[in-house]
C-alpha cells in the first residue's frame, strides 16, 4: 500500500510516543483541567452548588478540603401547615432551610419531617424520632449521610434530655453523649451504637436551666443548681467527678435564668442570660478550684458567642458579617414543658406565631445590665412560622463524600 506524501510527511515530523507520560483518566474531558485547576479558589457555597459536575471535580475538592464556612447556617423550624399545605408524614423527607447569615444566602435540604434536633456538631444533626419505633438519627443534610441508632432509654419514661456530639461523625473517636435525670448514655456512633451508662446521681434535666457541653471527649453537665458534673468518655472506664459551683443570682421579680454551656479554645464558658437577653453574663470555670470566674467581654478576644440548646460555639468575630467581639447571638427556642414536647409529640400545624429568628446583643456590665436587644429575621422571607426551634449548624463535608 502506497502512503500519499502528505501524510508520510506528516507521521515523519511527530515525535515518536511517550510511552512513561501519565495518561489522562478514560473519562477525562477538555473541560476537567480548567474545572480542576478553579477548585481551590472557590467558596464552600460554591462547592455546594457546583459539587456534583463531574468526578474529576469532586476529585479535586476532596485533595483540597472543602473548608465549610467559618460562620454556622441558621437553620430555621418549618413553615406553618397553612403555609405549605398537608404535614407531611413524621419521618418522610420535607425541605427545610439553612440560612447563611453573613452571606445573605438560603440553601433548602430534605430532613425527616416531625423529627425533633437535639444537638449539632462539624456537619452533623441529631435528631430524636418522634413515634416507635423510637430511635436516634445522625444526619448530614447537604450529603444525605445518614446513621440511625437505637433508642438509649428502652421503655424507661424520659422527660427530656441533652445531647452533644464531641466530634464529626467522620472520627473514628466520636462520642454522642445523651443526658437526662441522674444519667448520662454515650456510645461511638460509627463504631455500631452499642450504648454505655455512668450514673449522675443529683442531676436533673431542665429545659433552660441545664446544659451539656464537650471539650475533646470530657462531657461537662451542669443542672439548674449550677452544680457541675464531668468525665471522659474516652478513658479506660470513665468516672463522674462533682464540683459544686453554684453562686447566687440576682432575685429580679419574676425572671428565669437561662443557662448556656460553650467551649473555647479548650475552655468550658459559662453564659448566663435572662429569657429576653436583655441581661448577660460571662464566666469561665476553674475546675481545679471550683469556682466560675467571672469573666468581661474583653475575655472573649476576637470572638463572638451563638447560643442554643445543643448548638453554641464561639467564632471568630472576623467571619461575623461586621459583629464586634462580645457580641452574642441567640437562636429563638421557645420554652416547652420538656425538650421532647409531651412525650415526643410534634404537631405540624397550629401554634403561636414566631416573628424573629434570632437575637443579637452584647456582653455588657453584668446581669444588673439592661441592653437593647435586636431581634432578627431572615432577609426576603415573611417571618412568620411555626412555634419552633431555629438552629446553629455548621455545615461541613467529609472526605469520604467526594469519591
Amino acid at each position: 500500500m502506497r502512503i500519499p506524501p502528505s501524510r508520510r510527511a506528516a507521521m515523519a515530523a511527530a515525535p515518536p510516543p511517550d510511552h512513561g507520560a501519565a495518561r489522562a483518566p478514560p473519562n477525562f474531558r477538555p473541560g476537567d483541567i480548567i474545572i480542576a485547576s478553579l477548585a481551590p479558589h472557590l467558596r464552600f457555597a460554591d462547592h455546594l452548588v457546583h459539587r456534583i459536575v463531574n468526578r474529576t471535580w469532586r476529585r479535586s475538592c476532596r485533595l483540597i478540603g472543602r473548608a465549610p464556612p467559618p460562620f454556622p447556617w441558621l437553620m430555621l423550624p418549618p413553615p406553618a401547615a397553612t403555609a405549605r399545605g398537608p404535614a407531611p408524614a413524621p419521618g418522610a423527607p420535607e425541605r427545610r432551610v439553612f440560612y447563611d447569615i453573613p452571606g445573605g444566602r438560603s440553601y433548602a435540604y430534605p430532613v425527616p419531617a416531625s423529627y425533633r434536633y437535639v444537638a449539632s456538631r462539624s456537619g452533623w444533626l441529631v435528631l430524636a424520632a418522634p413515634g416507635p419505633p423510637r430511635r436516634l438519627v445522625v444526619l448530614n443534610p447537604i450529603t444525605a449521610a445518614r446513621l440511625d441508632l437505637s433508642w438509649p432509654f428502652g421503655e424507661d419514661p424520659v422527660e427530656g434530655f441533652h445531647a452533644v456530639m464531641t466530634a464529626s461523625l467522620a472520627d473514628p473517636a466520636c462520642f454522642l453523649a445523651i443526658a437526662t435525670d441522674r444519667v448520662v448514655k454515650y456510645c461511638r456512633p460509627v463504631l455500631g451504637g452499642g450504648w454505655a451508662t455512668l450514673r449522675v446521681p443529683g442531676f436533673r434535666y431542665d429545659t433552660a436551666c441545664s446544659d451539656l457541653v464537650s471539650v475533646g471527649a470530657t462531657v461537662y453537665l451542669m443542672d439548674e443548681r449550677r452544680k457541675l458534673w464531668r468525665a471522659d468518655l474516652a478513658a479506660a472506664e470513665p468516672k463522674v467527678e462533682r464540683r459544686d459551683t453554684s453562686f447566687v443570682l440576682p432575685q429580679q421579680g419574676d425572671i428565669r435564668w437561662r443557662h448556656y454551656l460553650v467551649e473555647s479554645l479548650g475552655h468550658v464558658l459559662f453564659v448566663v442570660s435572662d429569657d429576653h437577653h436583655k441581661r448577660l453574663a460571662l464566666y469561665r470555670l476553674n475546675w481545679d478550684a471550683r469556682l466560675w470566674v467571672r469573666a468581661p467581654a474583653s475575655a472573649l478576644g476576637d470572638t463572638v458567642l451563638l447560643l442554643g440548646r445543643g448548638c453554641s460555639a464561639a467564632v471568630p468575630a472576623s467571619a461575623a458579617s461586621g459583629r464586634s467581639p462580645g457580641t452574642v447571638l441567640v437562636v429563638c427556642q421557645p420554652w416547652r414543658s420538656t425538650v421532647l414536647h409531651t412525650g415526643l409529640n410534634f404537631s405540624g400545624g397550629g401554634g403561636e406565631q414566631q416573628p424573629w429568628f434570632w437575637t443579637e446583643s452584647r456582653l455588657g456590665a453584668g446581669l444588673d445590665d439592661v441592653q437593647l436587644v435586636m431581634r432578627k429575621t431572615v432577609p426576603q422571607r415573611p417571618g412568620m412560622f411555626t412555634t419552633g426551634d431555629s438552629f446553629w449548624f455548621f455545615p461541613a463535608i467529609d472526605q469520604s463524600d467526594c469519591p
